[in-house]
This record gives structure tokens, sequence and C-alpha cells, in this order.
């Protein structure tokens, strides 16, 4: 039924290669072609989510993982323990998936996106000690009411459903709540309001679902990380042991030459 679909959508609107705009001659959902997704390139090591140290592993650095003030010694300063990144969105060909899922609705694209992540997992982080586990609970993050019914799907939630499907992990959508509308990250410059945006935004609908557990945060890209990390405040106070966060790219705030 799909390859039907495929045909008469590809004879109507034929498609091309989003890289090289080459037309796919194939009867299938991809947006690329074999050489242009050969050349996405993985982010090599890892860095620090919020001040983009060399890090081990992913962790966040202990500077970033340090109390608030010495009156507030119990209060981190972030809630996320790790974040993995895939590619970076400085690479013109990663940008463009992302636009184009986004900004055009091509949800297919989702499974684009998913499918680089899954590749970079399992030859950057699987094949090594960094996980002791065998079934983290994945986690997309949530979009707004408004913002899902002004898209029509939360990008985030598609890819979570592609690589919780492929590892046979668990995979919940309704823990996390958006609990207020504001305003989009990528609409917002300069990274301290990116930061002041996305605070306590999220909370915890099912706090049994993640207590005593590992969760796998899902999202298409981190910037400051404050997002992700307002969604590991809310997971964490609801119990969770580790919140580790996998983007599809990571992006910066520094005007391109």
């Amino acid at each position: 039924m799909n390859k039907l679909k495929y045909f008469f959508w590809d004879l109507l609107f034929p498609r091309s290669c989003l890289g090289c705009l080459e037309l796919l001659g194939d009867l299938s959902d991809s947006h690329l072609c074999p050489v242009c997704r050969a050349t996405i390139k993985f982010k090599s090591g890892f860095a620090c989510a919020f001040c983009s140290a060399p890090v081990i592993n992913g962790r966040t650095c202990p500077f970033c993982l340090a109390a608030r003030a010495p009156t507030q010694r119990d209060v981190p300063l972030h809630y996320l323990d790790y974040l993995f990144v895939a590619a970076t969105y400085e690479e013109p060909l990663v940008e463009k998936m992302l636009k184009t899922l986004k900004y055009q609705y091509v949800r297919s694209l989702a499974e684009e996106v998913a499918g680089v992540m899954i590749k970079y997992f399992e030859k950057k982080i699987a094949a090594t000690p960094i996980f002791d586990f065998a079934s983290p609970l994945v986690v997309p993050v949530p979009l707004h009411r408004r913002r899902l019914n002004w898209r029509g799907f939360n990008q985030s939630e598609l890819i979570a459903q592609k690589i919780a499907a492929h590892f046979s992990w668990p995979l919940n959508t309704e823990i996390l709540k958006r609990a207020k509308y504001n305003r989009p990250q990528a609409d917002i410059k300069d990274r301290a309001s990116r930061i002041q945006n996305a605070s306590g935004i999220f909370s915890c609908q099912k706090p049994e679902a993640i207590s005593g557990k590992l969760a796998l945060l899902i999202d298409d890209i981190a910037t400051t990380g404050s997002t992700l990390d307002d969604c590991a405040r809310a997971l964490k106070g609801a119990g969770a042991v580790e919140v580790i966060g996998f983007v599809f790219a990571r992006g910066d705030l520094k005007p391109k030459k």
C-alpha cells in the first residue's frame, strides 16, 4: 500500500534529493540519495551540554553540575546528566534537513533524521562501555498544543518513535507536558534570553512511569541546552535516576561569516 502511495505521489510531485537535488527514482520515502546521505558526518568527541567544554562520554562537566550558591547547596545548577549529538547544525545538509522537517512540514523526514541518530548511537555509543543498561525509557520533548496544532506533528516524538522501535526500548509520549506556551527558541537570538525562555515550562504528568529509571530524552536540536535541562528538571523531580539528552544536531548562536 505504501509503495503504491509513493508511486502516485512521485508521479505528481517528483521527489529530489535535499542535498544534490537529483531526482530520486525509487519508490521509498527517502529524501536523500545514497551519496548525500553518506556525506553526513557524525559529530566527533563530546562536549558539555551547557558550556561546550570537552568532556568524557558526553557527561555534563562538574562545573555546570555545581550548586547555584552557598545557600542552595542542594539545588543543582543543571539537571541534564549527559548529552549525545549525532551531527552539527553548521553542516549545510543537516541544517536543511531540520528546516525542511520543521518549517516545511515534511514529517516523513523524521525517519531520515532518526536513521542518522540510530547509526550514530550504534557506532559511537553502543559499542563503548558508556552505558550499562538494558532498556532506558525513551521520552520525546513535547510541544505545546498550540504549536502542535500549528505544525500538525511533533518532530521529536516522530524521531523518538523510530529510535525506540529500532532498539526495542519502551517509549512514553505522555510523561512530559509543556505547561505553558512560550516563544519558539529559534526566534530568540541571544543565549541569556533563550535560557530564561525555557525555564519552568515543563512538568511531569506520570511520576510512577519514570521513578527509579533512566530517561533517554529525544529532541531534534540543542543550542543552549536549556530546553533539555528543564525537561530533565521535571523528570528528576519525579524520581528519574539519570537523564540523557540525545539530539540530531547541535548549533550555536554565533553569527555566520
